[in-house]
């Protein structure tokens, strides 16, 4: 079988231990370099939005349309949240992650496809302490339509799309792609997936749903 793994909140815990630390950074890059806000009210403000957004970029656009912030401060904020310099950052996979991705990976293929920008991407992979080794492909998707990168895993290593699975916390942005060229779909129930989740459309494009990494070896062996 060949398992292809979203990055954030399927591999590590994102929304736990790195999104609160990178708003809250980003707030006082705004701050330091001109926008009147409140840091503590902003912070509540952001963490607010956040809960119901795809991804930490489209809460920070939401909060600095709320206030109505001058353009500059977009690229400003893009710029802290994806600067990796804060070297003592703790970043925790999710429970039991490095076992399971061993285990599976005597049995299976497996393959990575997350978005966001490259190096801070890999960066999150290396302090994660995750074995890049262990997967046949590790791919940056450009944009929201991971799709074409699913088809061009499964065809460079030759599997078929019957036999591929795709496991991700977001329905539409992870696992709307995989299930139109056929693949079988699992949801992590973790992170921002775990609060955007539209049971009637949603649902129709997961085959599988867990709450830990662990339950993808029932799936495999049935």
């Amino acid at each position: 079988m060949l398992i292809i793994f979203d990055l954030d909140d399927t591999l590590i815990d994102t929304s736990g231990s790195i999104t609160p630390i990178f708003l809250r950074k980003t707030i006082k890059t705004l701050i330091k370099n001109g926008l009147k806000i409140d840091e503590n009210k902003a912070f509540e403000e952001i963490i607010k939005i956040d809960k119901t957004c795809s991804s930490s970029k489209e809460s920070v656009k939401k909060f600095l349309l709320n206030i109505n912030a001058n353009k500059i401060f977009y690229d400003i904020a893009y710029m802290a949240m994806t600067d990796s310099s804060l070297s003592d950052i703790k970043i925790f996979t999710l429970k039991n992650a490095n076992q399971t991705l061993k285990y599976l990976s005597n049995l299976h293929k497996l393959a990575i496809v997350t978005a966001g920008d490259e190096k801070f991407q890999f960066y999150k992979i290396k302090k994660a302490g995750i074995d890049t080794s262990i997967f046949s492909k590790i791919l940056i998707a450009k944009g929201g339509d991971k799709e074409p990168y699913y088809k061009k895993i499964i065809e460079e290593l030759n599997f078929d799309v019957k036999k591929s699975f795709v496991c991700g916390d977001r329905v539409k942005i992870d696992l709307l792609g995989a299930k139109k060229i056929g693949c079988k779909t699992i949801r992590m129930k973790w992170g921002r997936g775990k609060n955007i989740f539209n049971k009637k459309e949603d649902s129709k494009l997961v085959d599988y749903t867990i709450s830990s990494l662990e339950e993808i070896k029932t799936i495999l062996e049935n």
